[in-house]
């Protein structure tokens, strides 16, 4: 079987702000196809804090009686600890069709 995908991603940044939108849809197998977009906004406060506003909303397809679509609205906090330690805090919530549910990460990347 055949997938086919189509993604698109357009952003604008002026010095302290990012803004972002991107766009997927995916023809899968068996007649079920996936949608979804995302709009973002970050902005850097210092330069070791930034905040990032990311929404997503997302439409899968996959027959009458599985259809789901989602609201994703997320809120994150961006801190650099050096120039090769990073921190990222992060809250999400997601509206389904039939429930809601919310998530916290902490997340640490080390480059080098």
């Amino acid at each position: 079987d055949d997938i086919t995908q189509f993604n698109t991603f357009v952003s604008y940044n002026t010095g302290n702000l990012t803004l972002a939108i991107e766009y997927d849809y995916y023809d899968l197998t068996s007649g079920r196809d996936l949608m979804d977009f995302m709009g973002l906004v970050n902005y850097s406060f210092t330069d070791w804090l930034a905040a990032t506003l990311r929404y997503t909303y997302e439409d899968d397809d996959a027959g009458a009686a599985t259809d789901i679509e989602a609201h994703r609205f997320t809120l994150a906090l961006l801190f650099t600890v050096t120039d090769n330690l990073f921190f990222n805090t992060e809250y999400s919530h997601t509206s389904m069709d039939s429930s809601d549910k919310d998530e916290f990460y902490v997340e640490g990347l080390l480059t080098f």
